[in-house]
This record gives C-alpha cells, sequence and structure tokens, in this order.
C-alpha cells in the first residue's frame, strides 16, 4: 500500500469514528433551545430518520377538560397528568409542548415532571418545553401540565419522540383539552349569577 492510500485509509477512520462520537454525544441530555428544536420541534441528529407513523407513540391525558383560572395558586391545583408511551417500543428522547390546535407555535401553561431524571423544563423562545433529561431506554414518561392564569384557550400537547439515534417520531398528537368555566370568553362567576337571580326573584315577589 503506497503512501497516499494509507493517508486516505486514515482519513477515511478518522472520519467514522468523528462522526460515531457525534452520534453518541447528540443531544443526551435534552433538547437544546434552538428555534429547529423549540419551534419546528425537530432534533438534529446525524444521519437520522424520520418516521411518518405517530400512533408507535402516544400522549394520553388523565382529563379532556381543565378549569379556567386567574390566580397562580389555583391554578396549580388545576392539573393535567399526560403520559407519553410507547405502543409495545421504548424510546430514549423527546419534546413535548401545549399548542393551540389553530397551527399557533407558542407553547402554553407550565410543565412540572412527574418521575425524578426523566425529564426537565427548558424555556424556549416560544414558551415553555418539557425534553427528556437523559438518552435512557423510556417506556412510560409523566408529567403534569398547569394552564396559565386568565387562559382560556383549547390546546393539544404535540412531541417528537426519539426512539434512538437514527429513529425518530415527529407529529405525535394529545386529544385536545378544552377549558370549562368560561362562558361568553368571560370567566363564569356561579356565585354573581345565583347573587343576580336572588335579587330577580325578590324583585318579583
Amino acid at each position: 500500500m503506497d503512501t497516499q492510500s494509507v493517508k486516505n485509509h486514515l482519513y477515511m477512520e478518522l472520519y467514522f469514528l468523528l462522526l460515531l462520537s457525534i452520534s453518541v454525544t447528540a443531544f443526551p441530555q435534552g433538547s437544546p433551545t434552538t428555534p429547529d428544536s423549540c419551534v419546528q420541534l425537530l432534533p438534529r441528529h446525524p444521519q437520522q430518520f424520520f418516521v411518518n407513523n405517530p400512533s408507535a407513540y402516544s400522549l394520553s391525558l388523565s382529563t379532556s377538560y381543565y378549569r379556567f383560572c386567574e390566580n397562580p395558586e389555583l391554578c396549580g391545583k388545576n392539573y393535567v397528568v399526560v403520559s407519553i408511551q410507547g405502543q409495545g417500543g421504548l424510546f430514549r428522547g423527546f419534546i413535548v409542548q401545549a399548542r393551540t390546535p389553530n397551527g399557533g407555535s407558542r407553547s402554553w401553561g407550565q410543565f412540572i415532571p412527574l418521575q425524578t431524571g426523566d425529564s426537565k423544563v427548558i424555556q424556549c423562545q416560544n414558551g415553555l418545553t418539557l425534553t427528556h433529561t437523559a438518552n435512557n431506554d423510556k417506556n412510560i414518561v409523566r408529567f403534569a401540565w398547569i394552564p396559565e392564569p386568565g387562559m382560556r384557550e383549547q390546546v393539544q400537547f404535540v412531541a417528537t419522540v426519539v426512539q434512538n439515534l437514527r429513529t425518530i417520531y415527529p407529529g405525535v398528537y394529545s386529544a385536545q383539552l378544552r377549558p370549562v368555566g368560561v362562558f361568553n370568553n368571560a370567566p363564569f362567576k356561579t356565585a354573581g349569577i345565583i347573587s343576580f337571580v336572588t335579587s330577580v326573584i325578590a324583585i318579583l315577589l
């Protein structure tokens, strides 16, 4: 083997070692806060392969609604439990936000990890976001979501799930979460209505 061939062989070995190094260290501690990750919910791994089969993973909700709240303390008690789970398969990473079904990119509400060491909250330019903390195999990840004070938008959770460094499942959606306790775009104040009805009855009598 001549000198040039040896050099070419060494270059190829160094190239593949570099690719391997990048692959192993690609976002093992969660998604970065770049526009690709935060707005498009798309990780950037070397030689990644996107699978258009969102049914392989699910986002399930503990309830189909959340209650309107104006007080942050009351909002904190008005949480919804969300679960990310594979349909017979494990996963290593994820990024999830709560968005309006009309296609807006803003992420609504707050996220609270419920399993120690599985997830963390990051501050993206479009709102709070939940992502993984380690690229170990996971069967299910649960977290709580809390609405913002004064929020009355209908939302659904959207996620990208990373099965491994090569296989990624974008566009995993939950069912829609509707607000209750809002009447004609204003808080439904039961006590006020009861007082009004009582006053009317008293006048009529």
